[in-house]
């Protein structure tokens, strides 16, 4: 008897990744987000960071380039599940959450955490960390989401769409 065991991260359950591509989708930052985000502060563990982007002179123009690729690739949702409470996890604990991410989301991740400077990338995930979780607690009243108990999305349907008004002449 042979027993097949399937080791490939990426051959996933044929739902899951569409739920990482919903949630994504469903995200909608505002102002405020922004404005939030930019007040948090990186835990303290993670000082030296801050003193790293405080003496290089290219932080803004780093930091703005890496936040636009953030932002052509959509990949806000992946980098907040890399996080707990805006510190990145340790890379076998991100894989861990990550192994059902679909490959259109990872490829551009893998590209940020292993270019992006260690200064800007901590900085990045705090900021994305926490507007995808306001966003996300505005949206559904709870900042958590894990792609093994998320919900997915309601399919549209005729029997919501609001009802046609028609007028009828019942008199002569």
């Amino acid at each position: 008897m042979v027993l097949n065991v399937d080791l490939d991260p990426f051959n996933q359950p044929s739902g899951v990744p569409g739920l990482w591509l919903d949630e994504n989708e469903r995200i909608e930052f505002s102002d405020e987000d922004f404005r939030h985000s930019e007040c948090a502060e990186l835990a303290d563990e993670l000082d030296l960071f801050c003193v790293q982007a405080d003496g290089d002179s290219a932080f803004d123009e780093t930091y703005v380039d890496w936040e636009e690729f953030i932002w052509a690739n959509e990949i806000w949702l992946p980098i907040e599940q890399s996080c707990s409470d805006g510190v990145l996890l340790p890379m076998d604990m991100r894989a861990e959450r990550l192994k059902t991410c679909p490959e259109k989301l990872l490829r551009p991740l893998r590209r940020f955490f292993e270019f992006c400077p260690p200064h800007v990338k901590h900085h990045l995930a705090l900021m994305y960390c926490v507007m995808v979780r306001m966003e996300r607690a505005r949206r559904t009243g709870s900042p958590e989401w894990r792609p093994a108990t998320a919900i997915p999305a309601p399919e549209q349907s005729t029997f919501f769409r609001p009802p046609r008004l028609v007028f009828r002449k019942y008199t002569g």
